[in-house]
């Protein structure tokens, strides 16, 4: 049978060959802990053994070094919220979106349909045509030929038409129609709408003001760039937006 030193160092030996090792400062951690840890004595049984064979050294031996082990596999290893998949975010700290279907409506203040503005007085345009400032003499005798400006009709109405996204404004002169223009339409905001057109220079751009108003709607020109940047093109413009409100037929 091996001598107590002999069964102590083959204790040591096996300790050191473990698996795993605890670094350094982990069982002086653990030792430090032991060490001021404070114990409850109890009445009955004494503070500490008189004698302590060497197995029982070893024992006690094993049993530090299995608590330091543990402590330094706890302490070094990795977090646990940082490795693997990430834990999903609480519902109550992500803001709540509406699903695209509900923003798509909260955006568009307008559905789909054809909507007419009032009925304005041929000799009105006319009127107004003659005392616009910034066209000139050429750019008013070419709006007096068109026809919203002939002094033998008497009424002009503007329509607009949504379908989709498919946009197209036009006129009607004593009820007989003329399409002026097709875009596609998307809405910015609750309040902006974006109309695009294709030209063979490149696609133009309106952006249109919308003010609804319980059942009628007032659009507003915000912008509306022209291939030639045509006077004429803004006052056509300003007469056709301007002729609301507007009001979805039934």
């Amino acid at each position: 049978m091996s001598d107590d030193r002999t069964i102590e160092r083959s204790a040591r030996d096996w300790l050191e060959l473990g698996p795993t090792q605890a670094p350094d400062h982990a069982v002086e951690a653990a030792l430090r802990t032991i060490a001021m840890t404070s114990q409850e004595r109890d009445l009955r049984i004494p503070w500490r053994f008189p004698a302590m064979n060497p197995l029982a050294r070893i024992a006690v031996l094993v049993t530090i070094a299995i608590v330091a082990v543990g402590a330094g596999l706890y302490l070094t290893r990795p977090d646990d919220s940082r490795v693997g998949p990430q834990a999903s975010l609480s519902p109550t700290l992500i803001p709540s979106m509406p699903a695209p279907s509900q923003t798509a409506a909260r955006l568009a203040p307008l559905p789909d349909g054809t909507y007419t503005g009032r009925a304005i007085k041929i000799s009105d345009i006319i009127a107004s045509i003659n005392a616009t400032s910034w066209l000139s003499r050429k750019d008013k005798d070419y709006l007096l030929t068109a026809p919203f400006a002939q002094p033998d009709k008497s009424t002009f109405t503007v329509y607009f038409v949504l379908d989709r996204r498919a946009y197209t404004i036009g006129f009607t002169v004593d009820g007989v129609s003329e399409v002026d223009s097709r875009a596609t339409a998307s809405f910015l905001d609750g309040h902006t709408l974006l109309l695009q057109e294709n030209y063979p220079g490149g696609p133009l751009q309106t952006r249109v003001g919308i003010a609804v108003e319980g059942s009628t709607v007032n659009l507003t020109l915000l912008s509306h760039p022209t291939p030639d940047n045509l006077a004429t093109d803004r006052f056509i413009g300003e007469l056709l937006y301007g002729a609301g409100p507007f009001t979805r037929r039934p």
